[in-house]
């Protein structure tokens, strides 16, 4: 049993002990280095998930960059690109605005040492086939591990059985060693209360509980479930008769098959009414849902909304739904998923619940886009990113149906305006549902469809697409707008950027800050879009201004992010005030600056905005008269820029600080030591900010190892001498470009570390400590300040 995450790839938490297979395991550890495709396949229930995760488990550090899991089950429709998609989203891909999700996944993947688990692959065989041949092509140092009910029938492919486990004789004397009694004993001892294990006295029946089950992994601990309320040997009872009754009329079925059907029929047979009509409305969600959701998809017709909680409380209890660690979220086991899926058709309830389902993610996805106020910035991309299955789900049903396709470009339109695409780092998606919507809407003109015009227009403009491509898209949106001749701030927007970004005009702030008004009259429904446009129009005056017109932008923002204590506006803000520092104050200081950014996103795992922010390193390492160190930042983010297909120096304002950084920081150095130091193997978002961070982290530490007390990074340090000072908070917040919730949290973290209780007693020890210079004091020479 696992805690799983939504799509991230990243490998799910264990909530249960792995019992058995060691006989197994070892055969597919000696194969799975050899073989480029394994697939376990197998009844459902054997277990083929659970042994997948720990075989990559075990061999995960045999692979340099790791192990992806990438669960399929809740994809649908078969739909090449948006498989590529899943996967790449899965994987880790960076975005690629040039070339077809496959195709970037291909190329990501090519020069990679990885293993890659793909689970749950029978509903998809061709299209999955199809991917798997293309990969192992051209990736050699890729290894795949399939779990699949079909082979996919790929050159190659090995296929491995999952067979049930081994289950002891009748008549046999007692031995633990049986890996079916281990698992039964097992999980009995974790949620059986007053289990007192195996004995002489009820072997026997143990024996016939396993027998009965098959050996199934997923049997047993439906088996297991019963034994709460009845003993062992009343559960061998049950089971002789249920099994003999269940499968009596199936004649065609093959053995384990007929047992696992069984026994979850059975598991049915002990739901309550209210109970067994939830399971068959549960399957209707992909990837996993909350109870509210569940409240509103499910209840009616012989459920009511108020029962709703008491009742999955029940399937719980009975392990056909499980809750994550924090019981915020639940899933069904696919085959159990599968089986209420088909009560649910044969219940003639399927398109009633799906309607429910559509509506309900419909209204999600456009609460999600109206919510923002800044602070519960985190939970919204959170709650976007663990229902991302769903919304898929629904996108391509309202897409998919030309009387619900305005529907779906409405959805498409909301899930874009969350900005979770930009986040997570996938914003071809993005424009593939956004292109998808467009072409099968009915191409009226109506602000929703110039807005997403306008929305696509800018993905492009952000991932770089050829600027006259660019320059059409904008015109259309523009012209839309113009035909329903209201103002449309999304329109507005866009064409300011194009004029900022493609052309490298200032002219564009002027749209810029009319959208920006724009979006602050159609009031909290669109408070995320009025934010993002004044990021745009600070970094705009920042990149193009004068001294005059930048600072004051910068430090407005500031104020305004620090006010909404939004974390990534605030990023951003000091993205901006590094850049300041940087074009006219103390590129020392903007070192600091840009750091302390690059350390917010890395915390809320931004993909986006490291990027900008690490060749604006570069940029200030130059004023700093540190040419080497100017050459690798600007490496290391060209390097990112290629990995990830993200082509920032196609933004004028942009290229051209880093055009000017690159000829001064090459004339310091020469051409040889400016390629030496220019080249990265940075290979991920991630990789770039352990390097940059540990590294900028190591320079503020060298000069004083011995003064910072023990436990404190480097930001707390800086905080604490600061309040040292005599500082307020607000104060020290304006010091180090932070806002004053920062500042609070820091010290919170400082006094736990240095086990005190308040701001006296930090000042009584800092006052003992030898005074140091204050944060931001340059510690080598600086170059003169003119103008970059």
């Amino acid at each position: 049993m696992t805690d799983r995450a939504s799509g991230s790839g990243v490998m799910p938490r264990a909530l249960s002990s792995f019992v058995g297979r060691k006989e197994l395991l070892a055969d597919l550890r000696r194969r799975i280095g050899v073989a480029p495709l394994i697939t376990l396949t197998g009844v459902g229930g054997a277990g083929k998930t659970r042994l997948a995760l720990e075989l990559a488990a075990q061999v995960d550090r045999a692979y340099d960059d790791g192990v992806r899991l990438v669960e399929l089950a809740s994809a649908r429709g078969g739909d090449p690109e948006l498989l590529a998609q899943v996967v790449a989203s899965a994987v880790g891909v960076p975005d690629q605005a040039t070339t077809t999700p496959l195709e970037t996944l291909v190329d990501y993947l090519g020069s990679r040492r990885l293993l890659l688990v793909l689970d749950n692959c029978e509903h998809l065989v061709e299209p999955v086939a199809h991917l798997v041949r293309t990969v192992l092509r051209a990736a050699p140092g890729v290894r795949i591990l399939a779990t699949s009910r079909a082979r996919l029938r790929v050159p190659g492919e090995v296929l491995v059985m999952v067979p049930p486990l081994e289950v002891p004789a009748e008549g046999s004397p007692l031995d633990l060693g049986h890996e079916s009694v281990a698992l039964l004993v097992d999980r009995a001892d974790a949620g059986v209360p007053g289990w007192g294990g195996v004995t002489p006295g009820n072997w026997p029946d143990v024996v016939r509980v396993l027998r009965r089950v098959a050996g199934i992994p997923l049997a047993i601990e439906q088996a297991v479930v019963r034994m709460r309320s009845m003993p062992v040997s009343l559960l061998a009872d049950r089971l002789d008769d249920v099994m003999r009754v269940l499968t009596a009329n199936d004649t065609t079925a093959v053995e384990h098959h007929q047992t696992m059907a069984a026994l979850i029929d059975w598991s049915h047979a002990h739901c309550t009414p209210a109970e067994s009509l939830l399971w068959a409305r549960l399957s209707v969600f992909e990837g996993g849902f909350t109870l509210p959701a569940a409240e509103s998809v499910c209840a009616g017709d012989g459920l009511g909304a108020d029962d709703v909680a008491d009742t999955l409380a029940g399937l719980v209890d009975k392990s056909i739904a499980l809750p994550s660690a924090d019981r915020s979220r639940y899933h069904l086991l696919e085959p159990l998923r599968q089986h209420g899926a088909a009560r649910l058709r044969d219940a003639g309830e399927g398109d009633a619940v799906r309607l429910r389902h559509q509506d309900y993610f419909r209204r999600d996805a456009a609460r999600l886009a109206e919510s923002f106020v800044g602070h519960n910035e985190a939970a919204l991309l959170s709650a976007v990113d663990a229902d991302m299955a769903n919304h898929r789900v629904v996108l391509a049903d309202l897409i998919g149906n030309p009387a619900t396709a305005y529907a779906g470009l409405q959805m498409s339109v909301d899930l874009a305006r969350t900005r979770w695409f930009t986040y997570a780092g996938r914003l071809p998606e993005e424009r593939l549902w956004l292109g998808r919507a467009l072409a099968a809407a009915p191409a009226a003109a109506d602000p929703l469809r110039a807005s997403a015009i306008a929305l696509d227009a800018w993905i492009a403009l952000c991932l770089g697409v050829e600027r006259q491509q660019v320059a059409r898209r904008v015109e259309e949106a523009s012209a839309l707008a113009r035909e329903v001749d209201v103002p449309l701030a999304a329109v507005t927007f866009v064409h300011g950027a194009y004029i900022v970004m493609a052309n490298g005009d200032l002219d564009g702030t002027e749209l810029l800050r009319q959208a920006h008004k724009e979006f602050g009259e159609l009031g909290q429904p669109f408070a995320v879009d009025h934010h993002l446009a004044h990021i745009l129009l600070t970094v705009s005056l920042v990149l193009l201004g004068t001294r005059e017109q930048a600072e004051p932008a910068a430090a407005d923002f500031l104020a305004t992010c620090g006010q909404l204590d939004a974390a990534w506006g605030l990023s951003w803000a000091h993205w901006c005030n590094g850049v300041v520092e940087t074009r006219w104050g103390d590129p020392g200081r903007a070192l600091e600056v840009l750091r302390e950014g690059l350390r917010i996103q890395r915390a809320i795992r931004d993909k986006w905005g490291p990027l900008w922010t690490i060749e604006a390193l570069g940029w200030a390492h130059a004023r700093a008269g540190d040419a080497r160190a100017a050459a690798r930042m600007l490496g290391l983010a060209h390097r990112l820029h290629r990995v990830t297909g993200v082509r920032v120096d196609g933004l004028v304002p942009f290229s051209r600080l880093s055009e000017q950084t690159a000829a001064q920081a090459r004339a310091a150095l020469g051409d040889d030591e400016y390629e030496r130091a220019y080249a990265s193997r940075a290979e991920s978002v991630d990789e770039a900010l352990a390097i940059v961070l540990d590294e900028g982290d190591a320079a503020e530490d060298a000069p004083e190892p011995d003064h910072r007390p023990a436990g404190l990074t480097p930001a707390e340090w800086n905080v604490a001498r600061l309040v040292g000072d005599g500082l307020s908070n607000p104060e020290v917040a304006t010091r180090l470009v932070i806002s004053p919730a920062t500042v609070h949290t820091h010290l919170t973290r400082i006094y736990r570390k240095l086990d005190i209780a308040n701001r006296h007693q930090l000042i009584t020890l800092l006052a003992s400590m030898v005074e140091r210079p204050p944060p931001g004091t340059v510690r080598r020479s600086s170059p003169s300040r003119a103008d970059m």
